[in-house]
């Protein structure tokens, strides 16, 4: 385990973004190109998903399945991580599924990491504290709230509602990825996250918003995951469960348009997770926990397709925010060249803290 003060070395937050933007700092320019075997493998919906670029592109989830935005996100065990099961920990999937705890216990998250008591996590500090409002989304002066960012509700921000939702989409892009490629065991353990993880924290915003169709069908994905031995045999109740995540989605978005600020902060949630995944994938430089980093590597993905589908309202509002956004965001997918973890890191942690502040000062213009 981590200690404490590792855990927090370079995590700068938003608030120094701010400082940096009232300095006159602007965003660094990159000209690395953007990862293609990663956004061909990972940024589509569900089977068969598309996702078109240009002004205004959207994105295309599920069998025919459509992404309109939204806003969401998911925490992977709080400071320090949580612990699943106890002794002989807790097995969630059936045969072959992931396996929550042990003797000690497995922590999912680093400081950020996702609570699985339906409290959401640091990762979701953009959407605390008072962060609401503006046109049709959260607004507020930096909308940060306490390192735990567990005042943070579904039921009334519908920017964490979103990161949350997004956040499942981020772990089934990551099962359908791995199943695909022939990784079945390392794929089902994904197929549980969505139910496991995430619902617990936007059931309540779910209930709310009158969408009752996907606690039903994440709960049969997850209950089935263990029998799956190929694409073919998990494929209808993965597109059930895709399509459930969209119209959650949708419904928020048929309320008005996103804000710009909002959009930043459902990105900005999901990159700081992928980030925390990735620290607590490693350990003295090589990768002890895959399904942190495969986690990681969903969210990213989600994070990008989430940006995308936003771009006309984005680019309209400020296209060097926009441009220099992306440049960022290409930095950090670096980070994920494939599904299953490299021997050797392609990026240093420190140097992901460094790129997801830098992600905030790109969208800094967004949000004040």
């Amino acid at each position: 385990m981590k200690s404490q003060n590792q855990k927090l070395k370079v995590w700068t937050g938003i608030g120094v973004a701010t400082l940096l933007v009232s300095s006159g700092v602007t965003a660094e320019e990159n000209a690395n190109a953007q990862d293609e075997e990663m956004i061909s493998s990972g940024a589509q919906g569900g089977e068969g998903g598309e996702h078109h670029g240009g002004e205004g592109g959207e994105h295309h989830g599920g069998e025919g399945g459509k992404h309109h935005g939204g806003e969401g996100g998911e925490h992977h065990g709080g400071e320090g991580g949580e612990h699943h099961g106890g002794e002989g920990g807790e097995h969630h999937g059936g045969e072959g599924g992931e396996h929550h705890g042990g003797e000690g216990g497995e922590h999912h998250g680093g400081e950020g990491g996702e609570h699985h008591g339906g409290e959401a996590g640091a990762a979701f500090s953009y959407f605390a504290a008072g962060g609401e409002g503006g046109e049709g989304g959260e607004g507020g002066e930096g909308g940060e709230g306490g390192e735990g960012g567990s005042s943070v509700s579904a039921v009334s921000s519908d920017g964490a509602y979103t990161a949350m939702i997004s956040m499942m989409q981020g772990h089934l892009m990551a099962a359908r990825e791995l199943i695909k490629a022939g990784e079945v065991a390392d794929g089902r353990p994904h197929l549980t996250h969505p139910w496991v993880e995430v619902y617990p924290m936007v059931q309540d915003g779910l209930a709310r918003r009158g969408q009752n169709a996907m606690g039903p069908a994440l709960e049969r994905l997850a209950e089935n995951a263990g029998e799956v031995s190929s694409w073919e045999d998990v494929q209808a109740d993965f597109q059930a469960a895709w399509i459930a995540t969209e119209e959650a989605l949708n419904g928020v978005n048929d309320q008005g348009e996103v804000s710009p600020a909002t959009v930043s902060k459902v990105v900005l949630t999901l990159t700081k997770q992928a980030v925390l995944e990735y620290d607590e994938a490693l350990e003295n430089g090589k990768f002890v926990a895959e399904h942190e980093y495969q986690d990681g590597r969903g969210f990213v993905i989600s994070a990008r397709d989430y940006l995308n589908s936003h771009q006309r309202a984005l680019k309209g509002k400020n296209k060097e925010a926009w441009r220099d956004a992306n440049k960022v965001l290409d930095e950090l997918q670096k980070a994920w060249p494939m599904a299953v973890p490299p021997i050797t890191p392609v990026v240093g942690t420190s140097e992901l803290y460094s790129a997801q502040a830098r992600l905030e000062l790109a969208l800094a213009p967004y949000l004040y």
